[in-house]
């Protein structure tokens, strides 16, 4: 596989529109921006992967495959082939120079490469093809709540969310469940309370307090680095 990779080529609006209206051809369209920006209008059938500094971080240290990510982004499952068409677009980049070295959509372009034969970049970007095609594109307003989470409220337990592969979104009854952390197979835990108890079965160099209250007004950027090292392992 490794001699047939190809550099990331430049395809335009138009061509791409055709490419997806042909029906002979097995596109995988990758919309790289941030979720609110995705949320808002993004084109039809493309899947969103996020660009969190996480994410990029499990992708050039190989924790996480780029099919693998690419099944968890997805709304449904996606059939993956080497050798099908993979378009990517970010924001408004007009070509493959003008993307940042170490930004994450230089990262997600190197590992498609290694994975698929056909990578395309969209030239410029979502702002352009929405210009061209806005009745390609679909989306809503981003929802931003208009209060502080209440965590005391009472709420049914269904248990830890994933949201990423191999990283949950539990609350303190689901981390005490060994049961649940074992068939999640869950062995590390990031706590964000003062109170919170380490779970018996859980030792302490799997364990990370992050010593906050669930308030706006707590300073959580001091532990955002040690966080990100920690989620990492």
């Amino acid at each position: 596989m490794a001699d047939d990779i190809a550099r990331t080529q430049l395809i335009g609006a138009e061509k791409l529109v055709a490419l997806l209206e042909s029906g002979t051809a097995n596109v995988l369209l990758i919309d790289s921006r941030p979720f609110v920006e995705y949320n808002t209008s993004h084109i039809l059938e493309a899947i969103n992967i996020n660009c969190s500094k996480l994410m990029k971080r499990r992708l050039q240290q190989d924790k996480l495959l780029i099919t693998e990510l690419i099944q968890h982004s997805a709304k449904q499952k996606v059939e993956i082939d080497f050798n099908q068409e993979v378009v990517v677009y970010d924001q408004s980049s007009k070509d493959v120079s003008s993307v940042s070295p170490d930004s994450f959509l230089t990262v997600l372009l190197g590992k498609l490469e290694k994975s698929f034969r056909y990578v395309h970049l969209l030239s410029g970007g979502f702002v352009a093809f929405s210009n061209c095609f806005p009745g390609l594109c679909e989306g809503k307003s981003a929802i931003v709540p208009t209060c502080i989470s209440q965590p005391c409220l009472p709420v049914a337990n269904l248990g830890p969310t994933r949201i990423l592969p191999h990283l949950y979104l539990g609350c303190q009854r689901d981390v005490l469940n060994k049961e649940l952390m074992q068939q999640n197979d869950i062995a590390y835990v990031l706590n964000a309370s003062n109170t919170c108890p380490k779970p018996d079965f859980i030792p302490e160099s799997h364990f990370l307090r992050v010593p906050v209250n669930d308030s706006f007004c707590e300073k959580i950027l001091p532990w955002l680095d040690k966080s990100v090292e920690f989620i990492g392992q």
